[in-house]
């Protein structure tokens, strides 16, 4: 049984920023790391108003509203661009090091530069494998186009239903990026399979999550991501957890920190036609393709 209620999961770092700004005391000390395999303790309801949006209330999941209760599998598959991609086994192996342990066998496709569409070619190609629950987060690339954006997730969500859908908000380093999270927000209110991890409300309380941009993520903010997917999946209901392997390592147009350095390429070829040719750049560094912002706009991830 699903419920039609958005939860939103802060990082533990995340709520104590947040109580320490309102100047508040507690005597129960939370502590901010936990070891693999476990979850972290419940957190206690709280609040967090990023500038250009709605207030974002902490609900903590009782292990019975966690992914792992509803489901009778133990496969997901992970969607997003760069910052998702930082956690993946190439990189800081974050993600499959915090559910693995849980007993989620974890596929993770993520690559730098990647809009809203790029859900749709790793959907097309990989959706017939069999998923028990997804986990998704695509929107910090953005074309302004909030119609056409919401017409995508939610065309994402339909095809993965009835099985339940992560849906992560992105960090606000734009106001436009506002209009990303507000969709998320209504699609969590019509599909009663749609659970929202705020990533964004995480890394408004603790800008130590991201680098200078705001977006890219840090050691700590790698971790952090990965420990908020385990919350919200909590335990499998198989011991058998597997960090599965993917062809989706293309980064491209960027590494994962942000800079300007190009990390990776492989040669796997675009299926899916909502793709645009635009995001899937030749071997040599091209000029900003006509899809991206201007130079002087915010990097893409």
């Amino acid at each position: 049984m699903f419920f039609r209620r958005v939860f939103s999961l802060l990082a533990l770092v995340a709520v104590g920023a947040a109580c320490g700004q309102a100047g508040s005391t507690n005597d129960s000390v939370v502590p901010d790391t936990v070891p693999i395999g476990e979850l972290p303790p419940s957190l206690a309801p709280s609040s967090v108003e990023a500038e250009t949006t709605v207030v974002r209330t902490t609900v903590p999941l009782t292990p019975d509203e966690q992914i792992g209760a509803l489901v009778g599998g133990n496969r997901v598959i992970v969607i997003g661009d760069s910052v998702m991609a930082s956690t993946a086994k190439r990189y800081s192996g974050d993600m499959c090091a915090a559910l693995v342990p849980l007993g989620w066998q974890v596929e993770l496709d993520a690559e730098t530069g990647r809009f809203i569409e790029f859900g749709h070619e790793v959907l097309d190609a990989r959706l017939s494998a069999g998923w028990d629950a997804s986990v998704i987060l695509l929107g910090n690339n953005y074309r302004d186009d909030q119609a056409r954006y919401r017409d995508e997730l939610e065309r994402m969500v339909q095809r993965l239903s009835p099985n339940p859908v992560v849906l992560l908000t992105v960090s606000e380093f734009t106001p436009s990026r506002a209009q990303v999270n507000q969709v998320i927000f209504d699609l969590a209110e019509i599909y009663a399979n749609v659970l929202i991890v705020d990533w964004g409300a995480t890394t408004a309380a603790d800008p130590t999550l991201t680098g200078g941009d705001g977006l890219h993520l840090s050691t700590e903010g790698r971790a952090a991501l990965a420990q908020q997917v385990a919350l919200a999946l909590g335990t499998a209901p198989s011991p058998d957890g597997q960090c599965l392997t993917t062809s989706y390592d293309d980064d491209s147009t960027g590494p994962v920190d942000g800079t300007t350095t190009t990390v990776r390429r492989n040669n796997r070829p675009t299926t899916s036609q909502g793709q645009p040719a635009s995001t899937n750049p030749p071997a040599t560094d091209p000029p900003p393709p006509v899809t991206d912002p201007p130079a002087t706009d915010p990097p893409t991830s």
